[in-house]
C-alpha cells in the first residue's frame, strides 16, 4: 500500500522529514506519535499529495509520487482519504452536504448517498446535525464531520491528523471504533495522534515514532514495548 525510500522533505532551511524508510501493507493500521513538531502532518501531507515529492522514493496505492502529476493528483485522492486538522469543511452547507460531497463526485446514485451517509451520521452521532449549516456546530462536531467526509467513500486508505483532538473521551472512543470497523473491512489507516489511550484500543498496531523529523522508534505493536 505504501513504500517510502529515503523521502526527505524541507520547507527553505527548516527539514520537515529526514531519511523516511516505510513500508505499510494493505489492511495494515499504524499509528503515527511523536511530539508536536516532528512531522507527522507533513508526511501525511505528502501522502496525500498535498506536497510534492523533493527527495526520495515513495508509492502510494499504486501511484508512484516521483511521476504523479498535479494533473492526475485527484486520482490518487480516489483511493485516500484524509481527515486535517483544520477539518476543510465547507460551512455554509448542511453537515448533510459536506458528507454527502464526497459520493457525488463519485457519481454515486443519490439512493446509495442517502443510505451512507445516513449510516456514517448515525455512527458520529450527528444524524440530529444533518440539516444544520456547519457554520453552526461546535468546533468537535465540524472535526466529526470532517471524519464522516473522509470514511463515507469507504477509501483504500485513510491519513487521520490527531482525529480526535478535539472530542470528549467518550466521542473519542466512538471515533475510534468506527475506523476500526473500517479497518476490519480491509482500510489501510494511519492515524497521528497524541493520545495513550487511543493508542491502547488497538495493541496490534504498528507504532511509527517520529522525532525532529526523523524515525525515531519504530515497533509492530504495542506489545512490543512492554
Amino acid at each position: 500500500m505504501i513504500t517510502l525510500r529515503h523521502v526527505s522533505h524541507n520547507f527553505g532551511p527548516h527539514w520537515a522529514l529526514k531519511n523516511i524508510s516505510l513500508d505499510v501493507c494493505k489492511g495494515d493500521f499504524l499509528f503515527l506519535v511523536g511530539p508536536s513538531g516532528a512531522g507527522k502532518t507533513t508526511l501525511l501531507r505528502l501522502l496525500h499529495g498535498a506536497i510534492p515529492l523533493q527527495r526520495g522514493q515513495a508509492s502510494v496505492a499504486g501511484f508512484d509520487l516521483q511521476t504523479l502529476t498535479s494533473r492526475n493528483v485527484h486520482r490518487l485522492r480516489r483511493e485516500v482519504s484524509v481527515v486535517f486538522q483544520d477539518f476543510k469543511i465547507l460551512p455554509e452547507r448542511t453537515v448533510f452536504a459536506n458528507v454527502a460531497l464526497a459520493l457525488e463526485v463519485r457519481n454515486m446514485p443519490r439512493p446509495h448517498t442517502e443510505r451512507r451517509v445516513r449510516a456514517v451520521l448515525r455512527g458520529l452521532d450527528l444524524e440530529a446535525k444533518a440539516q444544520n449549516l456547519c457554520a453552526e456546530l461546535s468546533g468537535g462536531e465540524q472535526q466529526r464531520v470532517a471524519v464522516a467526509r473522509a470514511v463515507v467513500v469507504g477509501p483504500q486508505l485513510l491519513l487521520a491528523d490527531e482525529p480526535t483532538g478535539n472530542l470528549d473521551r467518550e466521542l473519542a472512543m466512538r471515533l475510534m471504533s468506527i475506523f476500526l470497523q473500517f479497518h476490519a473491512h480491509g482500510s489501510t489507516i494511519i492515524l497521528a495522534t497524541h493520545n495513550q489511550e487511543i493508542l491502547s484500543c488497538l495493541p496490534t498496531a504498528k507504532i511509527l515514532h517520529l522525532e525532529d523529523g526523523s524515525v525515531a522508534w519504530a515497533n509492530w505493536s504495542l506489545s512490543d514495548t512492554e
